[in-house]
């Protein structure tokens, strides 16, 4: 299992990946700071809060 050591409870590459989806214009920061504890707490995935914004424009 990849090694979860920072604060955030995400591996090296879960939060190298947040931080692309940030500075890429994908998720704001504001919601990755509000969802920092579902992530912590692994109630929320990385991937999965990305999906949310990356679809975000999609109509139902």
């Amino acid at each position: 299992m990849p090694k979860r050591d920072n604060e955030w409870g995400l591996t090296e590459d879960e939060f190298d990946r947040l931080q692309d989806a940030i500075e890429d214009g994908i998720i704001p920061q504001s919601e990755v700071m509000a969802n920092r504890e579902n992530l912590k707490n692994g109630s929320l995935t990385v991937g999965e809060l990305i999906d949310i914004w990356s679809n975000d424009d999609e109509e139902y």
